[in-house]
């Protein structure tokens, strides 16, 4: 089934926040510039214009574009230490973000990758192996200058995050260190396939406005500039494009745009399985830093990782990094912010917005950990995490926490979550209700620039099945991996799930936790060694090699893992699973435009079953 446009609101809010907000997301401190075309203006005078810009010949003679903002305007006497953005939305936009290292002494170096808006270069992929081989080159040229004192990091959020996450793999000693900021270690999995369901939304809308900037178009709304076809549209289009120092009349900079050669998001309409190639011959999860994972444990450059348990697959994202390379040293901070880390968006929480840590203190953890790796070395593995509802954050050296285990509850008749297996047998239906979504608001939204904002959910829950535990009798914290095993017959050959972890308090309001999507057909259980990293609880391969068929109203087991969380779960409080068929807001519709209908069995043999790691609360 092709991917498709989403004619919903969501395609507005995308082209509006497109390149400036994600642009803006690498560090805390700094606002975004204004995406509306009517302010302009005001934003490109918001944005600092870099000290020295130029190419960069590659191996292959490519010519990437780079910018260098150095402390205080001018090139420092004394050698600096320097941080290296690889990025794909415009090398002058990332000051704006790291404006507070620039000032604390470092130099930030800007660039635009190979085949990106103003790089030299064809782009038939996101991340592609020249792309991956350009980075030696950038840092060994970075640390050969002579205001450099041999200290290159690499930093970023969400692309630019998984360029420094690849960056570690490399063979580059001048490579100390690594902010790596909601990273997508497996870009299939936890980004544009969750569960192996298409996220159209996404992919259809990121994919269309980086096209229009990679062949020089505005992908800003409202916007009809084309700096390829009218030299007199490339000024406007800056930061997204911005000329290298000498091209005044953006002579170079079209000479790039016009040697594009640029994936479109139909590239990946047929793609279906984690070893599927798109029409442009390209796996997705080649491009994934999971990909790398050998070079990431055999280099064991020490990084600092951020996700979010509100934030797309993030969390999952670097606790599957911190398992899959046990000898890396790593500081992983799993936070309840937004995509950009400056909005809270903890839904026990709707009336907080400010981030947590708050924007000082996480410039002091990522300053603090370059700062460590220079005076002395970074040779510790430390998972800062956040508890939603709690509001506050915990330490440990270990993952799930010492003491939680996993507590299994059983779908139980009169929609119920019960402890121990009901004895005797039998079935729910659910007719799924293709209307059934998350709103625009999401961990999904926020991944290109719109911020969580859960609501109650208890009016969405009536289009859903749901089952619900007793009141807890004492505070429990929720940390980990939720498992759900569902035995199913379904009326379609081709179903996927929806699966929500819910917190419904004594006066019915419901808080989201977590979600998992899972499409039936990957239900084969994989052996964790075939795997090319480490998957965490219920793996599957999404190969399609070992895709199983469904057959319509035979029962079948369904168990994968949702995304991690932790929780706090008062006393009073019940915990609840609702189950859907779909998310309007996001996710392909299966079930072969069909009616769907869930059999789900309950009790003696086929007991559906949820898993939840917890354990008592305690003060700490």
């Amino acid at each position: 089934m092709p991917i498709r446009a989403r004619k919903t609101r969501h395609s507005r809010l995308l082209a509006t926040a497109a390149l400036a907000l994600v642009m803006a997301a690498c560090s805390p401190g700094a606002e975004p510039p204004e995406p509306d075309g009517e302010d302009r203006p005001e934003a490109q005078e918001a944005v600092r214009h870099s000290d020295r810009s130029y190419y960069v010949e590659m191996a292959d003679g490519v010519r990437v574009a780079m910018s260098l903002y150095f402390p205080g305007g001018a090139e420092p006497q004394a050698p600096r230490p320097t941080i290296l953005v690889q990025t794909r939305y415009g090398r002058e936009g990332m000051i704006g973000s790291f404006e507070r290292f620039v000032e604390a002494g470092y130099v930030l170096a800007s660039v635009d990758t190979r085949g990106s808006t103003s790089s030299f270069g064809p782009r038939r992929v996101d991340i592609g192996p020249e792309e991956v081989e350009d980075m030696d080159r950038l840092i060994a040229h970075i640390a050969d200058q002579d205001w450099s004192d041999g200290n290159v990091f690499a930093q970023g959020t969400s692309y630019m995050a998984d360029t420094a996450d690849i960056a570690t793999s490399r063979p580059a000693p001048a490579l100390k260190g690594a902010i790596i900021r909601e990273v997508d270690f497996d870009v299939f999995l936890q980004l544009f396939f969750p569960g192996g369901v298409a996220n159209e939304w996404f992919l259809q809308n990121w994919g269309g406005a980086t096209k229009m900037a990679d062949e020089g178009r505005s992908p800003r709304p409202g916007e009809s500039y084309d700096c390829l076809a009218r030299a007199e549209d490339c000024a406007p289009m800056w930061p997204i494009l911005a000329p290298v120092d000498g091209d005044a009349d953006y002579t170079l900079l079209r000479e790039a745009l016009a040697g594009r050669d640029r994936w479109a998001p139909d590239d990946y309409a047929d793609m279906e399985y984690h070893d599927d190639a798109g029409h442009n011959g390209h796996v997705f999860f080649h491009s994934a830093p999971a990909h790398h994972l050998d070079g990431i444990r055999r280099e064991a450059v020490p990084a600092q990782v951020w996700g979010s348990w509100v934030d797309g697959g993030t969390a999952e994202a670097a606790l599957a990094r911190w398992r899959s390379a046990p000898e890396v040293p790593m500081e992983i901070w799993l936070t309840g912010n937004d995509h950009s880390n400056r909005v809270l968006a903890d839904p026990f929480l709707p009336g907080v917005s400010e981030p947590r840590p708050a924007p000082d203190d996480q410039f002091a953890a990522m300053d603090g950990f370059y700062e460590t790796i220079m005076d002395e070395g970074y040779d510790d593995r430390l998972i800062h995490y956040y508890v939603l509802g709690a509001g506050e954050y915990r330490e440990t050296a270990v993952w799930p926490p010492e003491g939680v285990a996993p507590e299994t509850f059983f779908l139980s008749q009169d929609n119920a979550l019960s402890p121990s297996r009901p004895e005797t047998a039998g079935v729910d239906v659910y007719e799924v209700d293709f209307t059934a979504q998350t709103g625009e608001e999401t961990r999904w939204s926020t991944q290109f620039g719109t911020a969580p904002a859960y609501p109650d959910r208890r009016e969405e829950d009536g289009k859903l099945i749901v089952f619900d535990t007793a009141p807890f009798e004492t505070d429990m914290e929720v940390a980990g991996t939720p498992v759900i095993t569902l035995h199913v017959a379904t009326a379609t050959d081709d179903p996927a799930f929806h699966v929500y972890l819910e917190d419904v308090a004594p006066d019915g309001r419901v808080a989201y936790l977590t979600e998992g999507q899972f499409r039936a057909i990957h239900r084969a259980p994989a052996d964790p060694q075939s795997l090319p990293y480490d998957m965490g609880p219920a793996p599957h391969s999404y190969r399609r090699e070992d895709a199983l068929p469904v057959t319509p109203g035979e029962r079948m087991e369904v168990e994968f893992a949702l995304f991690p969380v932790a929780a706090r779960i008062e006393a009073g409080h019940r915990l609840r699973i609702a189950i859907a068929g779909t998310d309007a807001s996001y996710f392909r519709r299966y079930s072969n435009g069909q009616d769907e209908v869930f059999e789900i069995a309950r009790g003696g043999e086929a007991a559906s079953q949820l898993s939840v790691p917890m354990r008592p609360w305690r003060a700490e």
